[in-house]
């Protein structure tokens, strides 16, 4: 019964619907016509640019009786007035015919054509009022066409759930009834045994609606159960995630600390190195001082010999001086010789062997002074040259510099005592040549 009547009642709104939009058309086309009752507003319609027909409404909306009476009236004095108007002259069809040599103006399909200016219009107001009231007139039918279509899909909605709720009581009371007329028994079963039947029924269809509830119970805590799941699932992949993270880094950190290990090694076989080093480098400036030390034993050694031939190089040369001195003294205390007319030969021997032997004796003596000169000339190079070396050495050895292949002598004498002593004999010699001359 809720049914039948819930589709009545639908039927009843489209019927309701379908009378609003044949009389908001029918309004629509009555102010149509009357407006094209207008020979101004049939002319502007005749003459307008890309304007539809006066008679498009018409022949759009279905031919309903009470439009087609409404509306004929309007077509027929319509087309009387447009059958009374004049013919057109000869002369205006001629003008109004297309001239095939002026240019036409081809109007772009993204362009809008220009709309003629109607401002100068007799009746302007008139159509401008027209159409204001039109368009009013269309607003508020539209929006009372909202407001039912609202109102009409609220109730369809309330009527379907009502229907639903029936269709599910229905098949409820349907299986009751199935189970009743399936009984083969039933014809001769009491009302007793009916109603036992009946409750038996009902506790049949309570217990079923609990195993209902229970399994839709169940199925919640299950889907329950299954989205915990899947939110461990989450938990899961996040904990391996950050595991793989955890392992990485383990990773590194033990690959830096094999580097650490690798590097710890390496250092204690270099400070094992540089231990060595600096044991050899000990050695080695050990045996340099032990070296320095011979040198300078040498050195001093070398200096009291050079000292001790310097002594007797000296006391030689002042033998030889004094001998030399004695002589030349003893030639002079020599009293003058007497001159005897005696052979040429005689008289030159004597002077002549004498004078051989002093010259050999000076050539000599000149040569061994010249042979000493040298050598003490040189000891005493060598003496300087090894002085020099052994101070240069010893600074070095103080301020930690390394010794370079090239020494450099500083603040050597330029003459030596040999020198003054072998030009003293050797003035001493020209001066005794002199005298004997």
């Amino acid at each position: 019964m809720t049914a039948s009547t819930s589709t009545s009642s639908i039927s009843y709104a489209f019927t309701l619907l379908k009378s609003t939009l044949r009389f908001f058309c029918w309004m629509k086309a009555s102010k149509k016509t009357k407006s094209l009752s207008n020979p101004a507003a049939i002319k502007l319609q005749e003459n307008g640019y890309d304007l539809p027909s006066h008679d498009a409404l018409a022949q759009i909306l279905p031919n309903d009786h009470h439009f087609s009476k409404a509306a004929k009236p309007e077509l027929h004095r319509a087309a009387k007035q447009e059958q009374e108007r004049p013919a057109e002259s000869p002369e205006a069809t001629q003008a109004n015919k297309p001239d095939i040599n002026h240019t036409y103006q081809v109007h772009q399909p993204h362009k809008r054509p220009p709309l003629h200016d109607f401002k100068d219009g007799p009746n302007m107001e008139e159509i401008t009022h027209l159409q204001t009231k039109e368009v009013e007139n269309y607003r508020s039918a539209l929006s009372r066409m909202a407001e039912d279509i609202i109102a009409l899909r609220r109730q369809v909605m309330t009527l379907e759930a009502e229907n639903s709720q029936l269709r599910i009581n229905l098949s409820l009371h349907q299986d009751l009834g199935r189970d009743l007329l399936h009984d083969t028994d039933i014809d001769v079963m009491t009302k007793a045994e009916i109603a036992d039947r009946i409750a038996s029924l009902k506790f049949k269809l309570a217990s079923e609606t609990s195993k209902a509830v229970s399994q839709r119970d169940r199925i919640q805590q299950l889907q329950n159960s299954l989205i915990k799941a899947n939110d461990s699932e989450k938990e899961l992949l996040k904990l391996q995630r950050v595991h793989q993270q955890q392992q990485k880094d383990l990773q590194q950190h033990q690959s830096r600390s094999a580097k650490m290990a690798s590097l710890e090694a390496t250092v204690k076989q270099q400070e094992k190195v540089i231990e060595k080093m600096e044991r050899a480098l000990d050695d080695k400036l050990r045996e340099n001082d032990r070296r320095t030390g011979d040198k300078r034993m040498a050195v001093k050694k070398q200096r009291g010999e050079t000292d001790h031939r310097k002594e007797e190089v000296v006391s030689a040369l002042a033998a030889e001086n004094s001998r030399l001195r004695a002589e030349l003294d003893r030639t002079r205390q020599q009293p003058a010789p007497v001159i005897i007319q005696q052979p040429a030969q005689t008289k030159d021997t004597l002077p002549f062997k004498e004078r051989l032997s002093l010259l050999n004796k000076l050539e000599k003596a000149e040569a061994r002074v010249q042979t000493l000169e040298a050598q003490l000339e040189e000891n005493s190079k060598s003496w300087g040259r090894q002085k020099q070396e052994m101070l240069t050495k010893l600074s070095e050895h103080r301020h930690g510099f390394v010794r370079t292949s090239t020494t450099i002598l500083h603040n050597v004498p330029s003459r030596s005592v040999s020198e003054s002593l072998y030009q003293k004999s050797r003035q001493e010699a020209e001066g005794h040549k002199i005298t004997r001359k």
